[in-house]
């Protein structure tokens, strides 16, 4: 399941080894946590979630309000992949990051998902921190307002693939291997009736045999 922790900011910024790598205005801060068993479906819902949820007012002057989403104001989106989302602590004082996507993989994930992002929104308001680094992450959170994501409550499941319709050529090959089924299905049916009888037959001879001797 993949998760979010969605922050609506005033400024947000990340730093590494102590040069500012991303920084934004207003918009939203998003911590990403990929797991092991997160698709592009799971992906995709997220990138469209979060450029939809409806977290800003109508204008920046008001202090409050659920009217607009972040493209909707123009806002920007700062992303940081955070795999400690993904932790079980359900057990013991210790994190458990199993749950977590391994790292190459994981990275392809996350960078299919900024890519994802840009083509949905505008590409230069799409900011990203540093994959694997030690960042530290600052930001003014606006209200505050933070929401949690997690695909496993929050995403509808997976669209049923569509069944593809079949040719002519296709249905009659069915047919005939229906055909055939059924016919290798009676053949090993009456050859099982036919074994039954024969069998049934050797006993009774043996049961006359014995009857013979006995009197």
């Amino acid at each position: 399941m993949v998760k979010a922790v969605i922050q609506r900011v005033r400024n947000a910024s990340v730093t590494v080894d102590g040069k500012v790598v991303s920084s934004i205005g207003r918009g939203l801060m998003v911590l990403v946590g990929i797991g092991t068993n997160d698709t592009a479906y799971e992906m995709g819902w997220l990138s469209q979630k979060l450029l939809a949820m409806k977290l800003f007012p109508d204008n920046a002057e008001e202090s409050w309000g659920w009217k607009k989403g972040v493209a909707e104001i123009e806002g920007e989106v700062l992303c940081v992949s955070q795999f400690t989302l993904c932790a079980n602590v359900k057990k013991g004082s210790k994190p458990d990051f199993h749950g977590a996507m391994p790292g190459e993989t994981s990275k392809q994930m996350y960078d299919d998902f900024l890519a994802d992002l840009r083509s949905k929104y505008k590409a230069d308001r799409i900011f990203d921190g540093q994959f694997g680094a030690m960042m530290d992450v600052q930001l003014i959170n606006d209200g505050p307002a933070t929401i949690l994501l997690d695909s496993t409550t929050d995403a509808p499941a997976p669209p049923a693939p569509k069944k593809i319709p079949l040719t002519p050529a296709q249905k009659q090959q069915r047919k005939e291997d229906l055909a055939r089924k059924a016919a290798a299905r009676d053949e090993m049916l009456a050859k099982r009736k036919a074994d039954a009888e024969i069998e049934a037959g050797k006993l009774a001879d043996r049961f006359k045999e014995a009857m013979t001797e006995q009197y």
